[in-house]
């Protein structure tokens, strides 16, 4: 399955000076259509990192993107706007354009991250100045095709938007943790190739059948179920719960009524380097 990737099967690099993160996956690269982990249309890159214990990052300001940052495993702080504020497990941190950002690991273990990365193009805008941190266990549940117990962590909020106010358009994303308990399945729902809908398995595993392929999805794989014909569905085929970080991108336009369209063309832009 192309759309599939194990953060192992990524190379090493550096971010934000002294992280060491693997690239899972990519935004579609047309000048290298088989470049692997290249399946995606909105997102820059999605991205799992870790600080070493004692160690910090480099003080870092992102240009034209914004980055979402969640915690998967190990404490640590938070440095931004001149404010510290302490960071575990579960925790998502929104950075938006042009805010100074650094993460201390003062804990005994590394601090693990997933980070998503988004383009920002030149003259759009985000809501938010400020570094949001916010975890997950704080929303309260709902429910989603059948079987899917869910944690909403962003999205749907202005804070979360990225507005091209000249053409009415926004590109709005979601991130959430999504459940499932032992011996249940999703019904079976299709998505076009206007949005990103990446699954990467935190804890436990399942059978996820995107189209006509069919994976095993271990702790540590991402796939990106968009576009799928006919359709894709989770199944937790254990005796154990599992976890999922779902993510999800699309661009809209703005309506007169302020109702929201979606389109089928991401909001132009640079390429970030991050």
């Amino acid at each position: 399955m192309n759309c599939a990737r194990h953060w192992m099967d990524a190379p090493s690099s550096l971010t934000h000076g002294n992280m060491i993160q693997r690239v899972i996956l990519t935004r579609e690269d047309p000048e290298n259509p088989g470049k692997e982990g290249a399946v995606m249309r909105n997102i820059e890159s999605f991205a799992r990192a870790y600080l070493e214990p004692g160690v910090s990052s480099v003080p870092h300001i992102n240009e034209g993107i914004q980055e979402t940052f969640f915690v998967i495993d190990g404490t640590g702080t938070l440095i931004s706007g001149g404010q510290e504020r302490s960071i575990r497990d579960g925790d998502g941190i929104y950075v938006p354009p042009g805010v100074e950002h650094t993460f201390v690991n003062d804990g005994d273990k590394p601090l693990e991250f997933l980070i998503i990365v988004e383009v920002v193009p030149a003259g759009a805008e985000v809501e938010s100045q400020t570094a949001i941190v916010k975890n997950y266990r704080e929303s309260n549940l709902g429910m989603g095709h059948w079987k899917h117990i869910v944690h909403d962590l962003f999205g749907g909020t202005p804070n979360e938007l990225i507005h091209d106010r000249a053409n009415r358009m926004v590109q709005r994303h979601a991130i959430a943790i999504v459940f499932m308990d032992p011996m249940q399945t999703s019904d079976n729902h299709g998505h076009t190739t206007d949005k990103d809908e990446i699954w990467y398995m935190l804890k436990g595993e399942g059978i996820h059948v995107v189209g006509e392929e069919v994976v095993v999805q271990t702790p540590g794989m991402a796939i990106q179920v968009a576009p799928c014909d006919p359709g894709h569905s989770l199944i937790n085929h254990t005796k154990e719960p599992l976890y999922t970080l779902y993510i999800a991108s699309a661009v809209y336009r703005v309506e007169e009524d302020g109702s929201y369209t979606r389109v089928f063309e991401p909001l132009p832009g640079v390429r970030a380097e991050n």
